[in-house]
């Protein structure tokens, strides 16, 4: 069964970097919903926020190989719910 997941990924300011998250989000065959990628005061910076539908296990192979790319500072994945109560707990 497919759960809806929100991913943040806060890579370097590099032309590659959309390229590679998107390449292995595919890769995995995670349904992308939607995108928004904002940049630092700086400009060093992106954030990149993404929604998705994949398995479990799908999503968790794919943040872990994200993580592990030249230029990615950071990256965590949330389910819906846990989205939801932390927007509400804020």
């Amino acid at each position: 069964m497919n759960a809806q997941y929100t991913v943040t990924a806060l890579t370097e300011s590099e032309n590659s970097s959309l390229l590679r998250l998107i390449a292995t989000v595919g890769r995995h065959r995670i349904a992308i919903e939607s995108y928004t990628c904002t940049t630092s005061r700086s400009g060093a910076t992106y954030k990149h926020v993404l929604t998705v539908r994949a398995r479990p296990e799908s999503m968790r192979r794919a943040v872990k190989q994200i993580g592990g790319y030249v230029g990615v500072l950071g990256v965590c994945y949330r389910s819906l719910e846990e989205t939801i109560n932390s927007e509400k707990a804020g």
